[in-house]
């Protein structure tokens, strides 16, 4: 019973400080602390992909297409 109300403390924990703001830099704080945090790029976020692959599509889902398309 008691890993019940350890579970439900550490929830409204969790969820408290999130709204405040607090959670994100102490998380960072402890990957840095036991040394797993890895930073993302921030520039290779908003970037185009270097080359566009179209969706494949079957016979039956294009005759579908088509008679949406001609309706």
């Amino acid at each position: 019973m008691d890993w019940f109300y350890f579970h439900c403390v550490l929830a409204l924990v969790i969820l408290i400080s999130d709204y405040n703001g607090t959670l994100e830099p102490t998380i960072n704080k402890f990957e840095e602390r036991i040394g797993v945090r890895t930073e993302v790029e921030p520039d290779t976020v908003n970037l185009k992909p270097p080359y566009y692959i179209p969706p494949i599509e079957d016979k039956k889902d294009a005759k579908k297409n088509n008679k949406k398309e001609n309706n």
